[in-house]
């Protein structure tokens, strides 16, 4: 199937909000996903990682999910200029104190264009890229953990071969 380079480009940040579980989240947990619209900055990450005590969602979600448009070549998984960034923010944030010992996971998720096979690769490929990434801005190994899902956890609110299917996942388990 023959695309653009703008359908090529990595997604925009997804805005998903609210508490997703079961079938929405393509587990059995609890998920309760968060996007940042606007800039990827220090302060924005940080405040979609934590929960407020008090708040609604405090309490409910056994996992937080950050999802993130983290730009790729296409069908690669080198980063480009604006997914470093973007990263040195998600560092600066995962080194800062209100994150500090978390563990996380981050995943990898393609759309459904190509095999699953190549997709589930793909996908491992670009989250392994993520990691590599944040353990060179001082990210502790022992907090990282890359996973790659390929196409099986498309977003259902948008079609298969939507460009926010390709995104990153920062996963915060409780």
């Amino acid at each position: 199937m023959s695309r653009t380079p703008a359908k090529r480009a990595a997604a925009a940040v997804t805005v998903l909000a609210g508490l997703a579980g079961g079938v929405a989240s393509g587990q059995g947990t609890d998920r309760l996903q968060r996007s940042i619209q606007g800039p990827v900055t220090r302060e924005a990450v940080t405040r979609s990682l934590v929960l407020t005590p008090g708040s609604d969602d405090a309490g409910r979600a056994q996992e937080m999910s950050l999802v993130l448009g983290i730009a790729f070549g296409f069908d690669s998984a080198e980063l480009t200029g604006r997914a470093r960034r973007d990263l040195d923010n998600v560092a600066d944030a995962l080194n800062g104190p209100e994150l500090a010992g978390t563990r996380l996971t981050i995943e990898g998720h393609t759309d459904a264009s190509g095999s699953a096979d190549y997709n589930l690769r793909l996908s491992r490929q670009r989250a392994e890229a993520v990691v590599a990434y944040l353990l060179r801005r001082g990210v502790a190994a022992h907090r990282l953990q890359a996973s790659g899902f390929g196409e099986y956890r498309l977003l259902p609110e948008y079609d298969g071969m939507d460009d926010r299917q390709r995104r990153v996942e920062i996963v915060r388990a409780f």
